[in-house]
């Protein structure tokens, strides 16, 4: 595959989250491939800065931008509905991270070749709820760079210290992990953004800790790196991660968070520890979730979304309209619900937001228009 001109999408690019990580280490990834990305946030902080100094090109704007990317990759649904408008001739694949947020409502526009779910989760999400045919859904997990998390030395009998690490928790809602904890004689530790604690580098933490909780591409990580894992977070937990469910785990994602936190089922899946068992929950990770498995099965997708834009007959601007449309009665819906403030207060975001649809769909019936006239030629 000759060298592609790659544009990433992502809502922002300024804290270390999860869809910001995976976009750092997939435009590292293409440029070790010999590819081109370039990397579309309008909100960049810390972790935009951090891509420039690795020579990934970043912008805030699109028209800055000069040479039409060959695919757009594309997260969440303004960014990538921006690149997709501002680019009209270039294929896109969009991906979606999470089951339920809003800015990860799939933008249903013609040129959009291909959907990829982080997990089966998410994939029913796609197909169940926002009406994706599954002929154009695949299931691609979240990746671990091995380089980066190298394994550790085989894990005690028992467990000695354990870390949490949340995106979401806050000292009030780790009390049930705390006090297990304690109950059992393991020393905890955690880390978060609400915690107060944020980790830059958690492939040199996590070999000091025996039991890490954890979920998503965190607890990925920590498995990879051979750690036993408890499948956590605020919104609920699961089970241990053995070698007879670390196939499942690795599917469903959040919907294995079917379990209220409590004191009693955390010392009930700590007590079933088994070091022998988590080296080959390790082994399963670094098989099947690791950067080169995965990148190599997203590359093919982009090409092969690519083929079928180049063969493809369908170039229809009113198609295009009627799903920007679409768009934008959505977002006229998000805008009554992110009104919750007093009545008459206004949301300049959400408002420069729509004046941006609204210009980029006359845009686009000029565009249909011309083509008309050409075709009536």
């Amino acid at each position: 595959m000759n060298g592609l001109k790659v544009l990433i999408t992502n809502i922002r690019m300024s804290r270390r989250s999860g869809t910001e990580m995976y976009v750092h280490d997939l435009a590292r990834a293409l440029i070790r491939r010999g590819h081109s990305p370039v990397v579309y946030s309008p909100d960049q902080g810390p972790l935009a800065k951090e891509l420039a100094e690795n020579s990934v090109p970043i912008v805030a704007r699109l028209d800055k931008i000069r040479e039409t990317p060959d695919i757009i990759h594309g997260h969440h649904t303004l960014q990538t509905l921006a690149a997709m408008l501002h680019f009209p001739t270039t294929p896109g694949v969009f991906l979606c991270h999470d089951f339920e947020a809003w800015h990860d409502t799939p933008p249903k526009l013609p040129r959009i070749g291909r959907y990829v779910a982080v997990d089966q989760t998410c994939a029913e999400r796609l197909v169940l709820a926002e009406g994706v045919d599954r002929s154009q859904v695949n299931i691609l997990t979240n990746p671990v760079d091995l380089q980066l998390f190298q394994s550790r030395p085989r894990l005690p009998e028992k467990p000695r210290k354990a870390i949490i690490f949340s995106s979401y928790g806050n000292h009030e809602s780790i009390q049930p992990i705390q006090h297990a904890c304690d109950q059992l004689g393991i020393e905890l530790d955690a880390v978060g953004e609400r915690l107060g604690s944020v980790c830059h580098e958690p492939q040199k933490l996590l070999p000091e800790y025996d039991l890490v909780f954890a979920k998503g591409r965190c607890a990925r990580e920590a498995m990879a790196v051979g750690c036993a894992v408890i499948y956590c977070d605020v919104f609920g937990m699961s089970y241990l991660v053995t070698s007879d469910n670390v196939a499942h785990m690795n599917q469903w994602g959040r919907r294995a968070l079917s379990f209220t936190v409590t004191e009693e089922r955390l010392v009930q899946e700590i007590e079933r520890y088994d070091a022998e068992d988590a080296a080959k929950v390790s082994s399963y990770i670094r098989t099947y979730n690791n950067t080169d498995v995965i990148y190599d099965q997203l590359l093919q997708i982009y090409e092969e979304v690519i083929q079928q834009h180049r063969t493809s007959d369908r170039n229809d601007y009113h198609e295009e309209l009627r799903a920007v449309a679409k768009m934008t009665e959505w977002w006229n819906v998000m805008h009554h619900v992110a009104q919750t403030p007093p009545a008459n207060a206004t949301s300049p975001s959400i408002q420069n937001a729509k004046l941006w649809l609204a210009s980029k769909f006359t845009w686009l019936q000029r565009k249909g228009n011309n083509s008309d006239i050409a075709k009536a030629a």
